[in-house]
């Protein structure tokens, strides 16, 4: 029935929610003239030694996650969707402190082939690890991300290229005409608006429950 998988798009997050360089500089290594020579017809000694310095290595360090965690539409932060879940929970628990919820299982039990999964909450903010099969003692990677929409981010999350969480989906429309709209089919108006960067709203009508990014697939 229409009003009962649109009850399952909908509260998916809730249930799942619930359920689910440093630089080197490389050392200086003075280089030595010969010893110095002495002169037979003056006894003179004549010291002559240069040294030079090895060129320092131009070293980029690696993305400084900074003050700033940035949701983006390929991860978060410095990683992106494929990232070792134990270095995303070390940067996560860096910023956010201590999750508020934790829970995992099959993401789907009505279709064989879905993967175990854990979903990790602070608040109305989630993130999804996913394993490669349905083992829950298989290694998992970030899958998923996903915020509540209609209020702002609390600091230190900020959405990439500033992208507003406030906005209904004709408004999504105008300011992002080159979005796509993706209806689910379900009768009832549900859909996705997906922006240029990826980052994609979910909602029903003109007024978008979430924003999200990564995995997504409807359990039906």
């Amino acid at each position: 029935m229409p009003g009962r998988r649109s009850l399952s798009l909908l509260f998916a997050p809730v249930l799942a929610l619930g359920l689910t360089a440093c630089a080197t500089t490389s050392p200086v290594t003075p280089a030595t003239s010969p010893a110095p020579t002495v002169s037979a017809s003056k006894p003179m000694v004549t010291p002559s030694t240069s040294a030079s310095a090895t060129p320092t290595p131009t070293v980029t360090p690696s993305e400084d996650p900074g003050a700033d965690l940035e949701l983006r539409g390929d991860g978060l932060g410095a990683y992106s969707f494929g990232a070792k879940q134990a270095d995303v929970t070390q940067l996560l628990e860096d910023q956010l402190g201590d999750a508020d919820e934790s829970s995992q299982g099959i993401a789907c039990e009505l279709d064989d082939s879905s993967p175990w999964t854990q979903t990790v909450s602070w608040g109305s903010f989630w993130v999804e690890y996913q394993a490669k099969d349905q083992s829950k003692k298989s290694p998992r990677t970030l899958a998923a991300w996903g915020v509540a929409a209609g209020t702002p981010l609390p600091a230190p999350m900020v959405m990439q290229d500033a992208v507003p969480l406030t906005l209904t989906f004709s408004q999504l429309k105008a300011k992002y005409p080159k979005g796509k709209t993706e209806d689910f089919g379900l009768g009832d108006g549900s859909k996705r608006f997906i922006l240029p960067n990826k980052i994609f709203f979910v909602g029903s009508g003109n007024k978008p429950v979430r924003a999200q990014a990564g995995a997504f697939s409807l359990c039906e």
